[in-house]
Order: C-alpha cells, then sequence, then structure tokens
C-alpha cells in the first residue's frame, strides 16, 4: 500500500476503444476509473481514448499515440498514468520507460483500493495475497540498474537478476504463508456455516456502491458502514433478520463487484464468497438511477459464475428507486425486469416489502405436516421451534400434537433426532 503525501497526485487516464466495441462502453469504464482514482484521492488531470482494431502488444496503445501522452503528461505535470485495462509486465515496463513516469493499469488501481479498504486480519491477508501475485511477474527490470552501475563479463548472473531471484524466493514464500493463514481460517469459517446450516442463508449481491449495505443495516436493524464510494465493504457480515419465521433468516453483506475485477483478487476472496455459494437466496441489488445497469447485472452475473454460484435462487432487487423520478421511467424498468422488486432503503414500507418478498421465498419450500411427540421426548420440543414454525401445539394422551411447517433439510434433522 503507497503512503500517500498531503498534495494529492495527479493521474491522467487512458482507455483503448476496440473498434469491434461500442464506443459507449468504453467510455462508460473509463468514467468508472476516474471513480476509481478519486477514491484514491488522486485528482484527474486528463483523458485520452485511441481507437485501435487491436491492442499494440508493444505498448497498447501504439507508439504515436504513447508519444502524444508522454508530451500531455509532462505538460499537465501528471504524476502517474493510470490505463483503463490491465497490462502485461511487458507492457508495462515499456510504456513506463517511454513516459517517464510512473504507470498503474487498472488492476493495480482496484487492488490499491482494497488495500487501503481491508480491515480484518483476513481482507488483509486477501488483498495482500493478490498484490503479491500480482507483482511477481512484474519484478523484470526493478533492479537492472545495478547491472549496469557495475560491469561483468562472460555469463555470470548479474547483480540485478541476483536481487530478483532473491525478490522472487521471497515473494513465494510469502504467498504460501498466506495461503496457509487463509485455509486456516477458511476452515473455521466452514464451521461457522455448519452452525447456521438450520437457518436460512441470505447473501446480497451486487455490483458495488449499489447500496447492499444500507439496504442490509435497513432490513436487520443494524448499523453496518455504509458509504457512497467504490468497495467501502470487504468482509462479508452476517445479521439476524427480524421476524417470527422459523427457522431464523440470516442476511450476509458482501464486497460489491466491478467490471474487469482481477481474477487473483477473486480467487483471494474465494473464502469470503463462499457465504454466497452456500446461500440460500442471494438479494442481486442494482442501482436502479445508473444508466448502466446491464452491465452491471452481466458483470455480477459473471463472477457469481466464475465463484460456482450462478445456480443458486435469487430476486432481483431495484434499489434507489427513489432516484427514478419519472413514473415513465419506472414502467419501462418494471417491464424490462419482470420480477424484479424496486426498494428505497429510505422507505421503510418498500423495505418491509422486500422482506415479505424474502419470506414468501422460503415459505413456498416449506412442508406442512403434524407429528406426535412422546412425553419421554419432550427435550427435543425446543428443537421444533428452533427449525420449523410452530402452527399448533396439542397436548393429548399419547403425546404432544405438533403441527408445524419445515424445509425437508430441517424435516430430516427432526427425524434423526426423533429417531436417535
Amino acid at each position: 500500500m503507497i503512503n500517500y503525501s498531503q498534495e494529492k497526485q495527479r493521474v491522467f487516464l487512458v482507455g483503448l476503444h476496440l473498434k469491434s466495441e461500442k464506443i459507449e462502453n468504453t467510455l462508460d469504464s473509463l468514467k468508472e476509473l476516474a471513480s476509481l482514482a478519486k477514491t484514491l484521492g488522486f485528482r484527474v488531470a486528463g483523458q485520452e481514448v485511441q481507437s485501435r482494431s487491436t491492442p499494440d502488444s508493444k505498448s497498447y496503445i501504439g507508439g504515436g499515440k504513447l508519444k502524444e501522452i508522454q508530451k500531455i503528461a509532462g505538460r499537465k505535470k501528471v504524476d502517474i498514468v493510470l490505463f483503463d485495462h490491465e497490462l502485461s509486465p511487458n507492457q508495462g515496463k515499456f510504456i513506463e520507460s517511454a513516459l517517464d513516469c510512473m504507470v498503474w493499469d487498472r488492476t493495480q488501481v482496484i487492488l490499491e483500493i482494497f488495500a487501503n479498504h481491508a480491515r480484518t486480519p483476513e481482507s488483509r491477508d486477501q488483498v495482500e495475497l493478490a498484490q503479491l501475485k500480482y507483482m511477481l511477474p512484474r519484478l523484470v527490470g526493478l533492479w537492472a540498474h545495478l547491472d549496469r552501475e557495475k560491469g561483468g563479463i562472460s555469463a555470470s548472473r548479474g547483480t540485478g537478476e541476483k536481487q530478483i531471484n532473491i525478490d522472487r524466493k521471497l515473494i513465494r514464500n510469502k504467498i504460501t504463508r498466506l495461503e496457509n493463514s487463509l485455509k486456516k481460517m477458511d476452515r473455521e469459517r466452514t464451521v461457522q456455516s455448519k452452525n447456521r446450516s438450520s437457518c436460512f442463508q441470505v447473501s446480497v449481491v451486487g455490483y458495488t456502491n449499489a447500496g447492499k449495505t444500507s439496504l442490509t443495516n435497513c432490513m436487520t436493524g443494524s448499523d453496518l458502514l455504509a458509504q457512497d464510494k467504490l468497495f467501502a465493504t470487504l468482509e462479508s457480515t452476517t445479521r439476524l433478520l427480524p421476524t417470527e419465521t422459523k427457522p431464523d433468516l440470516l442476511v450476509s453483506d458482501t464486497v460489491g463487484f466491478i467490471r474487469n475485477l482481477p481474477h487473483n483478487l477473486i480467487a483471494s476472496f474465494r473464502s469470503t464468497l463462499s457465504v454466497v455459494k452456500d446461500a440460500n437466496l442471494l438479494l442481486h441489488v442494482v442501482d436502479a438511477s445508473s444508466p448502466n445497469i446491464e452491465q452491471h447485472i452481466d458483470t455480477t452475473e459473471k463472477v457469481l459464475k466464475e465463484i460456482g454460484a450462478e445456480k443458486v435462487p435469487r430476486l432481483l432487487v431495484l434499489n434507489k428507486i427513489d432516484q427514478v423520478e419519472e413514473d415513465m421511467d419506472r414502467m419501462i424498468l418494471a417491464k424490462a425486469y419482470p420480477g424484479s422488486i424496486p426498494v428505497s432503503a429510505l422507505d421503510p414500507e418498500m423495505v418491509e416489502l422486500l422482506t415479505e418478498a424474502v419470506k414468501e421465498h422460503f415459505a413456498r419450500s416449506f412442508v406442512r405436516e403434524c407429528i406426535i411427540l412422546p412425553y419421554d421426548k419432550t427435550e427435543l420440543l425446543s428443537h421444533f421451534y428452533q427449525l420449523t414454525s410452530v402452527e399448533e401445539l396439542e397436548y393429548a394422551e399419547d403425546g404432544i400434537h405438533i403441527t408445524h411447517a419445515a424445509t425437508l433439510t430441517n424435516k430430516r434433522i427432526l427425524n434423526g433426532l426423533l429417531k436417535g
């Protein structure tokens, strides 16, 4: 993580428009990069977009455009040039040398934001692991000056190459330690998950800054930190949904997604995102006021597929509907996304309707039955209240007649207890 000075760093944004794609998508992505830069406290000094059929293997945007950006960066006293794409190690090295200033790609920007926002030991380890895996192939050239300062003959390794090999070994050792530490935390998470197996688990997912945390707070009466900024939440936090429904409903707020989310970051956060894969229901929250709803939904769906959660049932939630002022626009959204639930975290009635929709979803999986609990097993009565919705209780000569509704899973648990 970089220590920033008091004065804001001046950054210049560079995007590549592939002629086979819509220019609007490129401009939207560049606008998002500007938001990412501002999240880091950077000051955006300008931007350039280059159109090409394919990226240049050496300079990514072409030598002519690179010289043009070099002049602009010098004139505007730019500290860092941000590319809205992931650059290969060789491209990054070449571009930085040509521009004679620091160069970051989109992946590095996102990693830096995650590093700044990580609060728990697990999230810090996850981000550091992703950073080290990103850094490992980019070590070449960092110590080349040592070879230039000291001549040499024959094929013996130079000082710079030796230092690179030392750094590689240190990084690989650190990666191994972090992976082992995260595996240990994952085992602990698995134990917690087993303890919650009798509960309904709902995970709130969606694009970053869609209002997931605010919505979770309103549904559960919690006070999780909610901020109007990208990636304000990195840790999965679970809260109880206040309701008379049994078994209990647990709602988990999760890290937001974004287009071109670094693969190493997804891999590092896989254990944290297991709460999504293991959920009984996903609340897919989107910002209804965003002009890029379709792209945001598509990005979230891709990440869900990558972590193995594409088959988990979900409800599409159109959040921030209060910011959609025109009735016609609301009608268009309802027609475009049938079955979606419009909601505003500022409207308690709308939040209650969403809660009812969640309860109705689970109610459809309930099986209603009546059983007789023998008096010599009355200690199991509490399990009925914990695992099922008890509708009627009658004490008779042959035992306690219990009319209840339960999921098939909890029904099997109860049958096991009764036979034991």
